[in-house]
């Protein structure tokens, strides 16, 4: 923490963002599928117009969580400061986090205690705008992204700057690397790091950050009890899946493209050895659910789809999970839940949540986001992890088959990560006293 004055981005960054920020803009435009919030989206990360500020409470603290899973690891930490009478204005750079905060904040934003946007582009004008109106007393950045500019903005003006559970893999970091100077000044900027990991405090001190505190992942505290929506959600799956006698059901959660090939091909060698098995599929990102839906029907499954409230009969093969914030009750109805986002060169999703549910969880070798959850995970005998290898979908099956076989069980995953929940406490504990510092 310290109270040194601003450090100014070298001047070719502050070039660069002043010529990049019309090119983005049109990138914004071309890319939006979204057209009923396009508009909003341009108004928000051009600081032409912004939602009421949050009403009713002692200061605003501002928190950037770049999309849904940083926001869902951040949502615990951010509900035990709204309890502290704080109002929040969350920030997301992807359209998926913007809906998810709607949701996860719905009521908190209807009452005026949370607001939501699209974050701000990095430009001194775009930025000061963005302050003027939000006026926080600090800034929490979730794990990863960092702005020059924007650090440098609320350094100036006396605003508290932190990352919170951070994280930089040695690819962040060699691409932070690269522009030296550029991070030299955000590091100079940033009031506090809590690092989740030792191989990133490592890395920020490369960087130039020797202050830092290291934790425990937030993620550990990102699971919550299934919501009324959730639980008769799963309830109702489980009546179905009783009534079709399906006796073996696995869940492959939050999947990228080159996923479900691997899950289709793994569960039509299940469906040889064990006609009554059931996959839930549940693809990551809902532009996508089409294209899966087509990807199970080219590929002779027969599939029901939650979107439009397909049952499951005895026929049914795949069910698809179309829909957003109802995973938890997928992975309690699930014998054994497949964790996306590590077959492919992503950095695997969250593990914590299946296994806090006391299912086993299997995950693919690319574990850049969650290593040490992984790690731990595996070590009480809760998670197995696969090689990344071309023929990974028949160690999928084998993997699926032995779990059934031997009766897989992870309830002490679920006993470590009910350990794990102080950190909560810890990263909340950092995040008052950077602000009352």
């Amino acid at each position: 923490m310290s109270n040194a004055p601003a450090v100014r981005p070298p001047l070719y960054y502050r070039l660069t963002t002043a010529i990049l920020a019309p090119i983005y803009r049109q990138m914004v435009i071309k890319k939006s599928k979204h057209k009923p919030t396009l508009e909003r989206e341009l108004n928000e990360r051009f600081a032409k117009q912004y939602q009421p500020l949050p009403s009713g409470a002692l200061s605003v603290i501002w928190c950037h969580a770049v999309s849904l899973g940083e926001l869902n690891t951040a949502y615990p930490l951010l509900s035990r400061l709204l309890d502290q009478g704080y109002g929040l204005w969350v920030t997301s750079t992807t359209q998926t986090g913007f809906e998810r905060a709607a949701r996860l904040f719905d009521g908190q934003i209807r009452s005026g205690r949370v607001a939501h946007s699209f974050v701000p582009v990095d430009r001194p004008q775009v930025i000061d705008a963005f302050l003027d109106h939000v006026k926080p007393i600090a800034v929490m950045f979730i794990e990863t992204e960092l702005w020059a500019n924007t650090l440098y903005a609320c350094r100036k003006r006396g605003i508290k700057t932190m990352m919170v559970n951070a994280r930089l893999t040695q690819k962040s970091y060699q691409g932070y690397a690269k522009i030296a100077k550029v991070s030299q000044t955000m590091m100079a900027n940033l009031d506090g790091i809590i690092a989740q990991d030792a191989e990133s405090v490592q890395r920020f001190k490369q960087l130039g950050k020797t202050d830092i505190v290291q934790s425990d992942s937030l993620k550990w505290a990102s699971v919550s009890a299934l919501s009324e929506a959730q639980l008769t959600a799963a309830q109702a799956l489980k009546a179905q899946i009783r009534e079709a006698h399906k006796k073996q059901v696995w869940v492959m959660a939050s999947t990228h493209d080159g996923e479900e090939s691997i899950a289709l091909s793994a569960h039509k060698k299940f469906l040889q050895k064990s006609p009554d098995a059931l996959l839930i599929l549940v693809p990551r990102h809902p532009e996508r659910f089409e294209a899966v839906h087509q990807m199970c029907l080219q590929g002779g499954f027969v599939t029901a789809r939650r979107s439009v409230d397909e049952s499951i009969t005895p026929k049914t093969q795949i069910y698809l999970a179309d829909t957003m914030g109802e995973l938890l009750a997928w992975y309690q109805v699930a014998q054994i839940a497949v964790v996306g986002g590590s077959f492919v060169p992503i950095g695997g999703h969250n593990p914590i949540e299946p296994a806090s549910l006391a299912t086993p969880v299997i995950m693919g070798a690319h574990d850049d986001n969650c290593k040490d959850l992984v790690k731990a995970l595996k070590k009480v005998g809760a998670l197995a992890q696969l090689p990344d290898e071309p023929n990974v979908a028949d160690q999928l099956f084998e993997g699926l088959m032995q779990g059934y076989l031997y009766h897989w069980t992870a309830e002490q995953g679920a006993l470590l990560v009910k350990q794990k929940q102080r950190v909560l406490e810890d990263q909340l504990n950092f995040v008052l006293s950077i602000i009352h510092a």
